[in-house]
């Protein structure tokens, strides 16, 4: 079990124990009777308290959902470029078009099997780097030898950029900090507060004020889970998965039994 997953463990659990415990705690240090005094008072005031908290929490969760769907739809653009190039080659040499073939697949197959586990600590693959460039040594190398070619190889060399502005944006994503620490440290002060705030009112029933007491901590909780899980989005308890480049590598082996560019 990662990391990740005890200390959203841990959450849950802890802002369920304080729920429990402080409500019962203060129905019996302060007493029912003088808790049900401050409940139209405390009520106005827990309406502000629960209020804000309600926007930072809402804002901050919708900030890693976009950034995690940023990081998403970044890696299946990247795959999309791989794609494209692999299809924009066919109309080169047949010896440039080989290797091309082989690079390509091969950035693919490193990218599943080498890269992903090795951005979940925060690192790069060698080994991809390699290919990449390689891949990139290839472009350099070839001279279009009439129009065709040339239309084909300079909208060959901007999707390699694009496929570079995608990798580094991915690796970039890799290494984020996700939430900031003062960020974290006032979510979970303020989702204290707001718990704790609850303890000043008075019902007749303490399993009833339990219950809902218990409901907004796991409530509280289960929201702070979910930006726990979102903030790593290639290290975090969900994760954006390599599904794209799983889906290029079919379609490589699609293009190459149709016989795409082989009557070049």
């Amino acid at each position: 079990m990662s990391l990740a997953w005890l200390w959203g463990i841990f959450l849950i659990g802890a802002m369920l124990l304080l729920a429990v415990a402080g409500t019962l705690l203060a129905r019996r240090w302060v007493g029912v009777e003088v808790l049900k005094l401050n409940n139209e008072v405390a009520g106005f005031i827990y309406a502000v308290i629960g209020v804000l908290y309600a926007v930072l929490l809402g804002f901050t969760a919708i900030i890693v959902w976009e950034q995690f769907d940023k990081a998403q739809a970044g890696v299946d653009q990247e795959a999309n470029e791989l794609a494209d190039l692999y299809r924009d080659a066919q109309v080169f040499p047949e010896d440039t078009r080989r290797e091309l073939d082989t690079h390509l697949r091969a950035y693919a197959r490193l990218v599943v099997e080498k890269e992903w586990a090795a951005m979940a600590e925060r690192k790069s693959s060698p080994e991809t780097w390699e290919v990449y460039n390689r891949l990139w040594r290839t472009y350099h190398r070839f001279r279009p030898q009439d129009d065709h070619e040339r239309i084909w190889y300079a909208q060959s060399l901007a999707r390699l950029n694009q496929l570079g502005d995608q990798r580094r944006l991915r690796l970039l994503s890799s290494r984020s900090d996700g939430v900031p620490d003062v960020m974290w440290a006032v979510l979970l002060g303020a989702g204290v507060i707001t718990i704790g705030f609850s303890f000043l009112f008075g019902t007749r029933s303490a399993r009833a004020q339990v219950f809902m007491t218990s409901g907004l901590a796991l409530t509280i909780a289960l929201v702070l889970f979910s930006i726990l899980a979102l903030e790593h989005p290639f290290a975090g308890i969900t994760r954006v998965d390599p599904d794209a480049f799983d889906q290029v590598a079919d379609i490589f082996d699609v293009w190459s039994r149709s016989g795409a560019g082989q009557s070049r």
